[in-house]
């Protein structure tokens, strides 16, 4: 009976060293009316995140953010790259450390042109240099966006870019263009990939040997309004930008997104984050709609496994931005978002996270939903492990109701704990496990809440859309009423210019009352 007893104990030891992962929901507007965080990197004491800022008053220029936050998400120094006649704009997640412990990340920059940027700054955020290039063919055509960026092996770094081609035959056209610097920024070689496609790219990765694999898409949107192609592209090129190899997905596969973020293995095989195109047809020009789709490639450029998270409504947001590997082994997270509609033009736009074994089996997905008003849209645009087991992510939390003057979009840090819950313990909670039979009852964490009150639904896997909630006040006046979303959303309400006092959360549905949980505002 004792060693029973003593195994049981061990097996609750993971379970509680996992519920006191700190957790934490964070939104800042850093007094500007539209802040987003892009980037994170993970430190012991704390995090550091890149991002942007757009001023209130004309021009609206756009300035860089440098943030540096403890291990809560609170900032202890913001620094700002602005300019009055410069737009800067970070909006890849490929911010990077370097050895002496400063920092560099690519931008975007427009003035009378557009740029493509690379920035590095000290350790206390304050801007060292910058450098820039344009466009192969500026002038006239200068439009150059660098969607991915990396750190070489021998100190130097590495763009890849969106650029606006050569016309071809009146059409517009789309390129590739790989960029190699030196350390100072100064360009070493350029190389070119596309044809008379729109080619876009979106990830960049080292191999073992010194190569470069490039993860992109090629689409004929540019040449149609119909019957749309769109193909996962990924070129390996070697250290000098010489093309090695390349892989499309076959066409028999149907429209498939770009390689939005690649994972290489230790046997050269890639996990690649990508999409499952529905091309929607419209009275002039068609849409593509992906669902969030995961593959892996073995070292022959086979596929050995896939996996979709097919959409119940097809919307233009659902997508993934972010894949990592998790440092034990026991699989891959995806980050994105994940799209609703509901009556009339009232959207719900969603972060959402989901694990995938190594075998390319789903273990969980989550998804994290700001109440607000009937317009809330929430982006997540980067994804880190850190050094708990958990994550931390950044992203962007958008109110399209505001009231006039109030921030618009706000940067937001949201860290979770290993099995991706905001609320401790909603993975034993996960509403697709549960009988048809399971009671609801509603999971409500921090409380007392003073910022934001995050909850999450246990219920049968099929009442996530059928059920709404009601918030009252001690007095029973109701404060806020919204309909629930997929079954394994977590609830972010803000509750900080709320009286101090007790308040009643209620699930309903059915005609009745299913669950109700009391909540202190302090």
């Amino acid at each position: 009976m004792k060693k029973i007893s003593h195994f049981i104990f061990l097996l609750c030891l993971p379970t509680a060293f996992l519920f006191s992962q700190p957790t934490f929901n964070k939104r800042f507007s850093l007094g500007f009316p539209v802040s987003v965080a892009t980037n994170v990197i993970v430190k012991d004491t704390c995090y550091y995140f890149s991002g942007l800022v757009i001023d209130s008053v004309s021009p609206h220029r756009i300035s860089n953010i440098f943030m540096k936050t403890d291990l809560n998400g609170n900032p202890v120094n913001v620094k700002l790259l602005r300019s009055p006649f410069r737009s800067y704009q970070t909006w890849n997640p490929d911010f990077a450390e370097l050895s002496d412990g400063s920092f560099a990340i690519s931008a975007y920059s427009y003035d009378s042109i557009s740029r493509a940027m690379l920035i590095r700054y000290a350790p206390s955020g304050d801007t060292l240099f910058t450098r820039s290039f344009t466009n192969l063919y500026a002038p006239p055509l200068d439009f150059i966006w660098p969607r991915a960026f990396k750190v070489c092996p021998d100190g130097g770094y590495l763009f890849a870019c969106d650029i606006q081609g050569l016309l071809w035959n009146g059409y517009a056209n789309v390129d590739i263009l790989i960029v190699k610097t030196d350390s100072l920024g100064d360009i070493q070689w350029q190389k070119k990939l596309g044809n008379h496609w729109a080619e876009r790219p979106y990830s960049l990765i080292f191999d073992g040997d010194g190569g470069i694999i490039v993860g992109g898409q090629k689409a004929n949107f540019n040449l149609t309004v119909h019957n749309y192609t769109f193909q996962t592209s990924i070129t390996k090129l070697d250290s000098l930008g010489n093309i090695q190899w390349d892989y499309l997905s076959p066409l028999s596969e149907g429209l498939r997104f770009g390689a939005a973020d690649m994972v290489l293995l230790e046997d050269g095989s890639l996990v690649v984050a990508s999409g499952v195109g529905h091309e929607l047809y419209r009275p002039s020009v068609n849409t593509v709609f992906f669902d969030k789709y995961i593959f892996k490639l073995n070292p022959q450029r086979e596929v050995e496994w896939e996996i979709s998270f097919p959409e119940p409504v097809l919307t233009s947001q659902s997508k993934l931005s972010n894949l990592i590997a998790l440092s034990d082994g026991s699989g891959f997270v995806a980050a994105g978002s994940h799209g609703e509609i509901f009556s009339g033009q009232n959207a719900s736009l969603k972060g959402w996270i989901g694990k995938i074994s190594p075998q390319g089996d789903s273990i969980w997905t989550r998804q994290y939903l700001g109440v607000q008003n009937n317009n809330n849209l929430h982006y997540i645009h980067d994804i880190k492990e850190t050094a708990d087991g958990g994550f931390i992510l950044c992203g962007e939390s958008q109110n399209l109701n505001n009231a006039p003057g109030d921030p618009i979009q706000q940067a937001w840090l949201l860290k979770l704990d290993a099995y991706g819950c905001l609320v401790p313990g909603c993975h034993l909670s996960t509403a697709a496990e549960e009988p048809a039979q399971a009671r609801f009852e509603l999971r409500l964490y921090p409380n007392p809440a003073s910022e934001y009150l995050n909850f999450y639904l246990r219920a049968p896997a099929a009442a996530g859309r059928e059920v709404s909630f009601r918030i009252f006040d001690a007095s029973g006046a109701l404060l806020q009423e919204f309909a629930g979303v997929s079954p394994d959303a977590t609830y972010i309400v803000p509750v900080w210019d709320w009286p101090a006092g007790t308040y009643v959360l209620q699930c309903v549905g059915q005609g009745q009352v299913l669950a109700v949980e009391k909540f202190v505002k302090q």
